[in-house]
Parts: C-alpha cells; structure tokens; sequence
C-alpha cells in the first residue's frame, strides 16, 4: 500500500512543480519582464538625454569663450570725434586687409560720411585687383572686422578675357562712428 501512495504522488508532485514553475514562468514573462523593459529603456533614455546635454554644455562653453574674446577684442564702433580721423583709421586698416588678401591695392580714398538712422557712418572707398578668391577673402575680413565696418556697395569685373584671370574690385565700405561718449566715459568726466 505504501508504494502505492508513492507511485501516485509522484505524478501529483510532478504536476504541483511544473504548475508552480508554468505559474512563476507567468510571472516573470507578464510582470517582471515589462518592469525591466520599461526600466531599460528609462535607462537608454537618460543615457542619451545626459550625452546630449553633454554637447549642450560644451557648445555653451565655447560659446561663452566666443563671446567673451569677442566682447573683449573692443568697442564695435569707432569712437566719437573727428571724422578724417576715423576715416584714416578706416584707410589704414583696409590697407592692412588688403596686404593680408594678398590683393593689389590700386586706390583709396576718402567719401562723405553719412547718416543713416541712429548711426552715423564714415565712408571709405577702395579699389583692389587680384584673383576673386583673394577678393572674397578680403570682403569677409571686412565684414568681421572689430571695430565694425560695413561693405555697403561692391562693383567686379574681369580684368581679362576668361574666367581665371584678375578681377578688379571697387568697394564701398563704412565704418559706424559713435555719436557720444561711451557709458563708463560719461561717468568718469563727472
């Protein structure tokens, strides 16, 4: 008789650990496996949202260098006073751009100032020869340059037949005079 009972039990232990097992199976595959999916991907998400405020950062970084070399490089306008003045110093610095160009600088002289608005604009004109390479080069110095200056008209044309051959230039360029004194001066002459 007992090994009857034995004989028995035996399937009943069987089927008593492979429903628990199907029952723990069930578990894991409709409850723990979405809380671990969802819990990775949380996981992937923060991974990526922290490598992209990583690159944030690092271009507000150079940002802030840009800016501060730049606020520090000077004033963008030139400083109140007298007009032939600040239209040498135009001249001067357009020679400059030039000679770095790698242009032949054929004239350069004054125009009248004018005023446009609040600004009060004092006029160069200039005219280069050199290949269209070197004359964009110049043009973007221009644009960038600190104190502002500002290229209000340009004239090219082909100085000979074909499309590899100099080009001569006449510009127009401005620079933005300051009509009073700076904000830090007017306090230090009171």
């Amino acid at each position: 008789m007992i090994a009857g009972l034995t004989r028995n039990r035996i399937p009943d232990v069987a089927l008593f650990v492979a429903f628990n097992i199907a029952a723990v199976m069930l578990v894991v595959v409709l409850v723990i496996a979405p809380v671990l999916t969802h819990f990775s991907e949380r996981s992937e998400d923060i991974a990526e949202s922290s490598a992209q405020l990583r690159r944030f950062e690092t271009i507000l970084h150079q940002a802030k260098a840009d800016s501060a070399r730049t606020s520090g490089a000077g004033d963008p306008y030139y400083p109140a006073g007298e007009e032939r003045v600040v239209s040498a110093d135009i001249q001067a610095s357009l020679k400059s751009l030039a000679q770095n160009a790698g242009v032949n600088l054929l004239a350069i002289r004054g125009l009248p100032a004018g005023r446009v608005q609040q600004m009060h604009l004092v006029a160069v004109g200039i005219e280069v020869e050199g290949p269209l390479a070197s004359i964009r080069d110049m043009m973007r110095a221009i644009e960038s340059q600190t104190p502002m200056l500002l290229l209000s008209s340009a004239t090219l044309r082909s100085v000979t037949d074909g499309d590899d051959g100099a080009i001569r230039a006449q510009l127009t360029v401005q620079g933005v005079m300051r009509d009073g004194p700076r904000a830090g001066e007017e306090a230090n002459s009171q």
